[in-house]
């Protein structure tokens, strides 16, 4: 089986930060951030942690030809 292309693993990635992100900001997750007790940044620091994420894939692309 050829090795993936890096096309092909900027691809996945993507698609699995997309699951990722919908699996927290969509699911039953949301109860949880989203409940009274829960501190008022919660929301904020969870995308806070997606936008890193996506940066930080993003810089680890940034010299690869895609």
């Amino acid at each position: 089986m050829p090795s993936p292309t890096t096309k092909e693993q900027y691809i996945d990635r993507v698609i699995i930060l997309f699951l990722f992100a919908l699996l927290v900001l969509v699911s039953p997750l949301l109860n949880g951030w989203a409940a009274d007790d829960a501190p008022w940044f919660l929301p904020y620091l969870i995308w806070l942690g997606l936008i890193g994420l996506i940066f930080w894939l993003q810089r680890r692309s940034a010299g690869r030809d895609i």
